[in-house]
C-alpha cells in the first residue's frame, strides 16, 4: 500500500509506531468546534486535494442492531471515510479518533481506532457510566498531511530559527545555529556539541574579528514556518482536525443484579505499581460528574495533604509552559511564596502562568519544601537566553547530589513537534540514562514523566499539533520499559480528550486534574 510517495512502512517508521501497530492507531476524542464542520475551501480543491479524506462527507454508523447496552460492555461503530467528491476512500491510513460523551452527567471516556486499510476504520469504546451517550468521530490528520510533514523535513525544513550570540571581551555577533549536521548552511561552523552537554548543537562561525567559537553565550529560537506553494496551500488553510457529522446515541443500563452508576476501581492509587501506568490499556479513565476517574484505581490523597506530603523535600518541574501551568496549579493549590516567577497584575493581583519566565521558583516556609520550575532545553523557544537556562533536562539530573529525595516530574512534547522525530528520540533517550544513573545514586527520589496531550491547531503553518501524540508516546513506552518499576507515567491523552481539549494550553480545570492524579501517586506511598 503506497502513501502519496511514500509507503506505509516509511511512514510508521516516521511517526514511531511499531510495525505491529500499523493497523491500530490508539487515538482518543476530540472537542466538538461548529465551524470546523465546514467543508474545504474550493479555492483549493483539485482533482489531487479532492481526493484528500474529508470528515464532513464521510459516514458513522452503529455496528450491530441494538442501542441499549450494558455497564461495562464494548461498543463498535463503523466508520466509512469519503473524500471530498463523496467518493468512498479505498486506501486507509488517516488518523481517526472515537469518543463518547453525556453531558447531562458530565461524563466522557475515549475510545480506540482500528484501520481496515481500505478507507473503512472500527471505533471500540466501553461503556462505563449508566445512562446515555452520544458516541462521534473525527479525522485528526489526513494521512497526506502527515506525508506533506515528512517530506518537509525531508527537504530541510527546521521549525527552530535558532541564533547562536557570541560575546567576547571586545565584541558581539550573532549567527545561526542548527541541531542537525544536515541542515547547517554556511561554512566555516562551529561545534558546540561538547559545549551543549554532548546534544548536537551546530553554530555558523563569527566574522568579527577577536570572537571565537568559546564566546557563545545565549540563544534566541523563535519559530520558523513553513511555506507553501499552490499545490501545498491546503496544509494550511483549515484546521488538520475534522469533525464527521454522524453521530450515534446509546442507552447504557445497570446490571440486573447491581446499582452501580459507573464502574468503579477497588484499589487507591498509591498502593498501584508505577509498573501499571505503563501498561495500562485505552481508555485509562473516564469523566464523571466532570471529575476524572482513573480506571485501575481510586484518588485516595485529598489536596489538603499535599503540604505534608512535600514537605522538607524539593519538587522539581522541567518542561515548557504547560507544566508552566502546573507550577502556577499548584501555587493555587498550595499557597506558597513565589520568589521567582510572573509577576501579579497591577489591578488584579494575579499572576498569569499562561505566560512568562522560563524559569520559576517558590518555596513554603511553614512546611520547608521549594518547587523549581526549569526548561528542557533546545529546541524550545528561547529569548537571549544564556547556556544555563537553555541545558537540557538530563543535565540537571545529572547535577543531583547522593541521596536526594526530590520529586521530579519531566515533559517534553510540544516544541519537539517543530523538529525531525529523530531529534526527540534522542533526547528521550539521554533523559532516560540519566534518570537511571540518578535512581542508582538517589534510591530515595521520585520520577513522573507526563506524557502527550491532545490538542487541536485551528491554521497549520507548522507542524505543531496532536497527531504527534501517539507517536511520542510509543517512544517513551520504548525507551523506560526497563524503568516501568521505578518511574510513573502521567497519562494525560485520554484526560484531554474526555474533556474535549483543543488548546495547547489546557484549560486551569484540567491542569489541576492533571496534579491531582500526579500526587495522588506520588503521595499515596
Amino acid at each position: 500500500m503506497i502513501v502519496g510517495i511514500f509507503s506505509w512502512k516509511q511512514l510508521t517508521q516516521m511517526i514511531a509506531i511499531e510495525p505491529r501497530r500499523k493497523k491500530f492507531l490508539l487515538l482518543l476524542g476530540v472537542a466538538i468546534v461548529t465551524t470546523a464542520y465546514l467543508s474545504w475551501p474550493y479555492s483549493v480543491l483539485n482533482e489531487e486535494t479532492s481526493q484528500h479524506a474529508s470528515g464532513s462527507m464521510s459516514r458513522l454508523s452503529l455496528i450491530g442492531v441494538k442501542n441499549t447496552y450494558e455497564l461495562d460492555e464494548t461498543v463498535k461503530v463503523n466508520i466509512v471515510l469519503f473524500d471530498h467528491y463523496k467518493r468512498p476512500k479505498i486506501r486507509g491510513g488517516d488518523m481517526l479518533v472515537v469518543w463518547m460523551k453525556d453531558p447531562q452527567h458530565g461524563a466522557a471516556s475515549a475510545g480506540t481506532v482500528i484501520d481496515h486499510g481500505n478507507g473503512t476504520y472500527t471505533g471500540v469504546l466501553r461503556t462505563l457510566w449508566t445512562g446515555r451517550a452520544i458516541i462521534r468521530a473525527a479525522m485528526i490528520s489526513s494521512r497526506e498531511r502527515m506525508a506533506h510533514i515528512y517530506r518537509s523535513f525531508q527537504n530541510g525544513y527546521f521549525g527552530r530559527n535558532i541564533a547562536c550570540t557570541f560575546i567576547s571581551n571586545t565584541a558581539t555577533e550573532t549567527t545561526s545555529g542548527y541541531m542537525d549536521m544536515r541542515y547547517v548552511k554556511k561554512r566555516p561552523f562551529c561545534n558546540l556539541t561538547a559545549d551543549y552537554f554532548g546534544v548536537p548543537f551546530y553554530c555558523e562561525k563569527p566574522n568579527t574579528k577577536g570572537i571565537r567559537c568559546h564566546d557563545w553565550t545565549e540563544t534566541d529560537s523563535p519559530n520558523t514556518y513553513m511555506t507553501f506553494g499552490a499545490d501545498t496551500r491546503w496544509f494550511e488553510v483549515w484546521t488538520s482536525t475534522e469533525y464527521l457529522l454522524d453521530s450515534t446515541t446509546i442507552h447504557i443500563s445497570s446490571n440486573r443484579h447491581e446499582k452501580e452508576l459507573t464502574v468503579s476501581p477497588s484499589i487507591p492509587c498509591g498502593r498501584r505499581n508505577f509498573r501499571d501506568t505503563w501498561l495500562a490499556t485505552p481508555p485509562v479513565g473516564y469523566s464523571y460528574n466532570n471529575t476524572w476517574r482513573p480506571l485501575s484505581c481510586w484518588n485516595s490523597v485529598p489536596v489538603d495533604t499535599y503540604n505534608q506530603c512535600l514537605a522538607n523535600r524539593t519538587l522539581s518541574l522541567f518542561g515548557d509552559s504547560t507544566v508552566r501551568q502546573m507550577f502556577g496549579g499548584l501555587y493555587s493549590m498550595l499557597g506558597f511564596t513565589i520568589t521567582r516567577g510572573p509577576p501579579e497584575g497591577k489591578r488584579s493581583r494575579k499572576r498569569n502562568f499562561y505566560q512568562g519566565p522560563t524559569v520559576c521558583e517558590a518555596h513554603h516556609s511553614k512546611y520547608n519544601y521549594t518547587v523549581h520550575l526549569l526548561p528542557h532545553g533546545l529546541p524550545m523557544w528561547f529569548y537571549k537566553s544564556n547556556r544555563t537556562i537553555t541545558r537540557p533536562v538530563f543535565a540537571h539530573l545529572d547535577a543531583i547530589p547522593p541521596g536526594s529525595t526530590d520529586i521530579i516530574l519531566i515533559h517534553m512534547y510540544a516544541h519537539f513537534h517543530f523538529t525531525p522525530i529523530h531529534i526527540y528520540r534522542d533526547r528521550v533517550h539521554r533523559t532516560r540514562l540519566a534518570i537511571e544513573n540518578l535512581l542508582k545514586r538517589s534510591p530515595g527520589v521520585t520520577i513522573a514523566i507526563k506524557g502527550p496531550h491532545k490538542f487541536s491547531v485551528p491554521k497549520p503553518i507548522t507542524p505543531l499539533g496532536g497527531m504527534w501524540g501517539p507517536a511520542y508516546e510509543n517512544i517513551l513506552k520504548r525507551e523506560f520499559v526497563n524503568l516501568y518499576d521505578r518511574v510513573l507515567y502521567l497519562d494525560v491523552w485520554d484526560m484531554t480528550v474526555a474533556f474535549e481539549n483543543e488548546e495547547t494550553h489546557p484549560h486551569a480545570f484540567l491542569v489541576n486534574i492533571m496534579l491531582n492524579v500526579f500526587l495522588g501517586y506520588i503521595c499515596g506511598k
